[in-house]
């Protein structure tokens, strides 16, 4: 049973906002495309291991929670999928480049081949893994939860991988293989009932926190000057929408509508500081009008704190995830 869906990282929505509102002959550009191609091929990749990992439906009890964020021994460490059985819990690694991989032992060496044929030896994923492994091991123990956990890597169906003998020391596999491996897994001791599966997952889910690397012009050293501001139009991308007979409309193609400048204030905190004034936000969205943006600011979401000159908005502090 599937105890948390993925959705997508905060970090690739805030490079998207990025990447529209950084002009093209900006420093940082290429620096924020690049990052923003690799965190999109990162969670395509695991959107289809997701797509996979459906075909998985034991008899037995289970729990699969996508892209856990938790905290141990004063780190940070992120799953992209964890599944929990019985008598084990696997933590899964899922990498995702249109470049062939190689994979040597003794020493372990991961190393990209391009299409060029150029070659260049990547971060080994194993170290990584088992430093999750270990991690959440401790993060159980806290909790006098004894299971055993084993990790795997996958990588997606269009990476071309190649493992040079002797076998790696960790199961690596495609994503499409995940569910077959899942199958084959021996349950025959149970250290978890359903009841105790269901209550480590409850548990994950409560102790998970979304990553934020907000705002992205403190992380990438750009100034906020740089960052253009504007309503941007959803359909046709362009920013530059205008306030008018009580909605938002697009000079380029048309389209209108009242809460347009709602992806605008995400932006803002995405991009920019954690909280907003209304001059801040005429300024971002290019509105003119204070007490249109009062209102507007008034049906958007956020908390107003303070009064007068003071007076400033933060977003909703979220909720604990429930299952």
């Amino acid at each position: 049973m599937i105890y948390k869906k993925r959705t997508m990282p905060n970090e690739l929505k805030a490079l998207i906002s990025l990447d529209k509102r950084l002009p093209n002959n900006h420093a940082k550009k290429n620096a924020v495309q690049k990052n923003l191609h690799i965190y999109q091929a990162g969670y395509n990749g695991e959107l289809e291991y997701d797509t996979y990992i459906k075909e998985f439906q034991p008899d037995y009890p289970h729990a699969i929670l996508h892209d856990l964020y938790l905290q141990q021994d004063g780190a940070y460490f992120q799953i992209d999928s964890l599944l929990i059985t019985p008598s084990s819990i696997t933590i899964v690694e899922v990498k995702n480049h249109k470049d062939k991989t190689v994979i040597k032992a003794n020493p372990t060496q991961f190393i990209r081949v391009f299409q060029n044929g150029d070659r260049r030896p990547m971060r080994n994923p194993y170290t990584e893994i088992d430093r999750k492994i270990h991690l959440l091991n401790n993060w159980l123990d806290n909790r006098n939860i004894q299971i055993p956990i084993d990790g795997i890597l996958t990588f997606a169906h269009t990476n071309e991988l190649a493992i040079e003998h002797p076998s790696p020391e960790m199961k690596t596999m495609l994503t499409y293989e995940a569910p077959a491996h899942f199958r084959s897994l021996p349950v025959n001791e149970h250290i978890l009932d359903g009841h105790a599966v269901h209550n480590l997952a409850l548990a994950l889910l409560e102790h998970h926190k979304d990553y934020n690397p907000f705002p992205l012009a403190d992380l990438y050293d750009i100034n906020p000057a740089d960052i253009a501001p504007g309503v941007i139009c959803p359909t046709c991308d362009r920013p530059g929408m205008q306030w008018g007979r009580e909605k938002w409309n697009c000079q380029s193609c048309g389209h209108a509508g009242k809460n347009e400048h709602l992806q605008t204030v995400q932006d803002w905190f995405m991009l920019i500081k954690p909280k907003m004034t209304n001059r801040e936000f005429r300024y971002f969205t290019q509105l003119n009008n204070r007490n249109v943006a009062r209102s507007l600011l008034a049906k958007s979401g956020l908390q107003l704190i303070g009064e007068r000159k003071a007076a400033h908005y933060v977003l909703m502090k979220e909720k604990s995830p429930t299952h």
